[in-house]
């Protein structure tokens, strides 16, 4: 009885180990897809139109002034633009 007992510890301790190093391959902090936890994917940005936020990879940028405003759509772009000229 006892050597069973041995051979399941040395299993789950086998398998502990091999786990532990394959999520450590993963890189530091290794979250989901790779990536650190608490580092943020992209910038979140409101629309000074609607106000909703949005990542700022995805606007449509608009020039208004001299400055650069990102909007979440074109029809949200075109209202503001429509209203501030």
């Amino acid at each position: 009885m006892l050597k069973v007992l041995i051979i399941l510890a040395i299993i789950y301790f086998g398998y502990r180990h091999l786990k532990n190093k394959m999520l450590g391959d993963m890189g530091a902090g290794g979250g989901q897809n790779g990536t650190r936890q608490g580092h943020a994917d992209d910038v979140m940005v409101q629309d000074p139109e609607c106000g909703v936020y949005f990542p700022l990879r995805e606007g449509v940028p608009g020039m208004v002034n001299g400055e650069t405003l990102n909007f979440c759509s074109t029809t949200c772009r075109d209202a503001y633009l429509k209203k501030h000229s």
